[in-house]
């Protein structure tokens, strides 16, 4: 049943969703159409975070996975730019010499003070702190590559700046945890 009514020639007018009415309430055109542009925009801005989320934005994926490497290429660090706080990350340091030779890696104070680490792969030859750091000694393989495998545990939410050193080469990796 149609709420309008016949004009003087008889006939109804042709029925427009979108006109005003004021059977049986009177509609608001005008404040409806607001509320659905702010649905549309709702929507996307819900799309875009979902989307954000799955490209590593808040932690693992393409966004968060990145490498810095000393100018020689002689220090690399693979990590997780995000992170969230209580949850575990890799970080995979590899420093370049010669074959079989002993190298040292060292992290820094600042580092150790935000994160907990719960594994270290492989057992180095020395682990030692050296000036508020830890040290890691190992041997490097054939090829002269010496890698170790940590996984870390977040301790303190915010900017996290560390740096990693191998001879005379170091490279900085800023992280952001989460809570």
């Amino acid at each position: 049943m149609s709420d309008a009514s016949p004009d003087a020639s008889g006939q109804r007018p042709p029925e427009d969703d979108f006109a005003p009415s004021n059977y049986p309430i009177t509609d608001q055109i005008a404040r409806q159409r607001k509320t659905w542009k702010h649905e549309r925009i709702g929507f996307a801005l819900l799309l875009a975070f979902v989307a954000l989320a799955l490209s590593g934005l808040f932690s693992g994926g393409p966004l968060s996975e990145r490498s810095a490497s000393s100018p020689g290429q002689r220090l690399t660090v693979h990590y997780e730019r995000f992170l969230r706080s209580g949850a575990g990350s890799r970080l995979v340091l590899t420093a370049k010499t010669r074959p079989g030779a002993t190298a040292t890696l060292r992290l820094d104070p600042g580092f150790l003070h935000a994160y907990t680490i719960e594994n270290l792969q492989p057992q180095p030859l020395a682990a030692r702190s050296q000036a508020g750091g830890l040290e890691l000694v190992g041997r490097a393989d054939g090829q002269g590559e010496l890698s170790f495998y940590l996984t870390i545990r977040p301790e303190r939410l915010g900017p996290v700046r560390g740096t990693a050193w191998s001879e005379d080469d170091s490279v900085v990796f800023p992280q952001f945890i989460y809570p």
